[in-house]
């Protein structure tokens, strides 16, 4: 094959585009639509070949989709439309208008569902219910506003706390539903059960299944020890 016929074809396998400190561009995703992303990041990698065509921002990467600002240090733009957009390193997104932010290592998310998956020291922040919980793995739907999270789940409230392997979160009926040895600490003790389903306060638990606690009382004075 010719040398010019050859690097032809390989340029119309891939096309390589590195652009060095390139803010604000944007890309639509389709005539006529609204839904647009704006990015920014310290250098960019396009990758153009049939089916696998992707966008790589590198550098203090910012996407910003719908209503929610995604940050981490590498960002990829992939399928059809970008819609799927795989983050990872010092992960951060915030979505204001829903009252929710998340931090963690890893994060793929998927445009046209809103789902996004998190893992590896995940932390969301419930503003709107003023919730904040820790896991390792978070899933999190924004148009069902329902996250679940597994592993090592930590659930804070005020002066509510609960821990289990398992939870799931219904950020527009506050209900939480906590299974894998959930345990709920209060001022007053803690309390153990099999599962444990209902707002997320001391008095909003409903526990059912092996129920087993402990209650910290103060001691009157003039008792006995």
């Amino acid at each position: 094959m010719a040398p010019g016929k050859l690097a032809k074809r390989r340029a119309s396998i891939i096309v390589l585009i590195v652009f060095l400190f390139a803010p604000g561009l944007v890309f639509s995703q389709a005539e006529g639509e609204e839904d647009i992303i704006t990015f920014s990041a310290r250098r960019m990698e396009s990758v153009i070949a049939k089916g696998k065509e992707k966008t790589i921002l590198i550098g203090n990467a910012v996407v910003n989709t719908g209503g929610m600002e995604i940050k981490a240090d590498r960002i990829e733009l992939s399928g059809e439309d970008y819609n799927d957009v795989l983050c990872s390193g010092s992960v951060a997104v915030l979505d204001s208008g829903k009252g929710f932010s998340l931090k963690a290592s890893k994060l793929v998310y998927a445009r046209d569902t809103e789902i996004g998956l998190a893992e590896d020291k995940v932390v969301l922040e419930d503003s709107k219910n003023e919730v904040l919980l820790k896991a390792e793995w978070v899933r999190f739907d924004q148009k069902e506003s329902i996250v679940d999270a597994r592993i090592a789940v930590q659930i804070l409230k005020e002066d509510f706390a609960v821990r289990s392997e398992f939870a799931r979160f219904n950020r527009d009926t506050e209900v939480l539903q906590l299974t894998g040895q959930p345990v709920a600490v209060t001022a007053q003790g803690t309390v153990s059960a099999d599962f444990m389903e209902g707002k997320p306060t001391a008095e909003g638990l409903e526990m059912t299944g092996q129920v087993s606690g402990t209650i910290t009382t103060k001691k009157k004075e003039g008792t006995s020890p």
